[in-house]
């Protein structure tokens, strides 16, 4: 059960749409509607809602190891269950191979599932690559063929001057 502050909902700085501001305020006011137990209103904290020592701070009766790293998840023992942090692909991938092979324990990344999601993702940006140099060839070739023609059209200006110069010199010479 999550306690929350009385009007948290209404107020962006009680924590509406920012999770980090929600903290626990008891409530005190007179005709405070949480104070005073209503149905359908939130709790107060009471005594008896508290979890026992044992089991407090455990996440599936063992004790949570945050994983940054492969060397990190090599480090577990038995009692303890891995958390893998917030890390890029290629780790993560590194880590749920590796906790898949060993039978490791972790509680918010599903190694299977994961892995088989990662394949997919690198077999689409490869057709995606694949895509990209095809359009860069055509795009190249394109570019050459409007060279060549260029060149041609250059060529043939040159002609046409040359023939007009030698048909000018021709006048020239005949006069």
């Amino acid at each position: 059960m999550k306690f929350i502050r009385t009007d948290y909902h209404k107020y962006s700085k009680l924590g509406r749409r920012r999770k980090k501001k929600q903290k626990y305020r008891r409530a005190r006011g007179i005709d405070n509607k949480i104070r005073l137990k209503e149905k359908g209103r939130l709790r107060n904290v009471e005594i008896g809602f508290r979890s026992e020592k044992k089991s407090r701070g455990l996440l599936k009766g063992l004790n949570p190891i945050m994983i940054y790293n492969l060397e990190d998840l090599k480090k577990l023992n038995k009692n303890e269950i891995g958390i893998v942090a917030k890390i890029g692909d290629k780790k993560k991938a590194l880590i749920a191979e590796y906790a898949l092979n060993k039978n490791i324990p972790l509680s918010n990344l599903k190694p299977k599932k994961f892995l088989e999601k990662i394949k997919i993702k690198l077999e689409s940006k490869e057709k995606e690559k694949q895509i990209k140099l095809k359009k860069k060839e055509i795009k190249e070739k394109e570019k050459k063929k409007q060279e060549i023609k260029k060149e041609e059209e250059k060529k043939k200006s040159e002609k046409e001057e040359n023939e007009k110069e030698k048909l000018s010199e021709d006048k020239n010479e005949s006069k």
